[in-house]
């Protein structure tokens, strides 16, 4: 369940992500291609298939540490339930900024799941809460003393997609998309047609009917094409 929080301790369920969990990603894969937004995370994979991931972004910015020692941060307190974590680690493949720990943490509080532009490590944890990853691979060298979280609640990147606090992050078996806040309606109901006519050209293939001509009544060709 994704909640929002309020003033005062009131949660309140979010209607968008819940519509959206309700859809492929594939659709809404299609539905920004078709109104030409990039929002689709290359080389983002999950640690594990058959779990998804829909909730608002909370955002961490990493850097190299400098000079003083930095910290890996433990802003973990602060997420709130429902929310996936987003991490900025400039896509590193040499140390880790996600572990047991959080990982443990996030579960207990109801944290969506965690998106890495960088490498994540104690996958065993990960596997046995059923707590869905998206990185770019695993790593098992500590990020301590080598990386300083610098900012949270900030844009930051995954890959060449930028992605802001509150944004809609959606993670499935086929990868990781980012879904920007001020278009996540038009996005959602272009998917939820999308995925409509996708489905009215599979009853009519179950039916008999040959798959070009279904695919000519629903408009299939049409579906991905960028508007003007």
């Amino acid at each position: 369940m994704n909640l929002v929080e309020k003033r005062r301790g009131v949660v309140e369920m979010d209607e968008i992500v819940e519509s959206y969990k309700k859809i492929s990603i594939a659709a809404v894969s299609d539905a920004l291609d078709r109104l030409g937004i990039h929002g689709t995370c290359l080389g983002i994979s999950p640690t594990n298939y058959g779990y998804q991931m829909v909730g608002r972004a909370f955002t961490v910015k990493y850097l190299p540490v400098a000079q003083d020692k930095g910290s890996v941060g433990d802003y973990i307190d602060e997420v709130s339930t429902g929310s996936v974590v987003v991490l900025d680690n400039a896509g590193r493949l040499d140390c880790t900024v996600w572990g047991d720990i959080l990982t443990s943490v996030a579960h207990m509080k109801g944290i969506a799941g965690t998106l890495i532009d960088g490498v994540c490590r104690d996958v065993s944890c990960s596997l046995d809460l059923k707590y869905p990853i998206f990185s770019r691979g695993k790593y098992m060298r500590t990020g301590k003393d080598r990386v300083d979280a610098v900012a949270y609640m900030v844009p930051v990147s995954i890959g060449d997609v930028q992605v802001r606090p509150g944004d809609i992050i959606f993670g499935s078996d086929d990868g990781a998309l980012v879904i920007h806040k001020e278009r996540e309606t038009e996005v959602l109901a272009l998917a939820q047609l999308i995925e409509e006519k996708e489905e009215g050209i599979r009853q009519e293939v179950m039916r008999g009917t040959p798959l070009k001509e279904a695919r000519e009544k629903y408009g299939y060709h049409q579906l991905q094409s960028r508007e003007n």
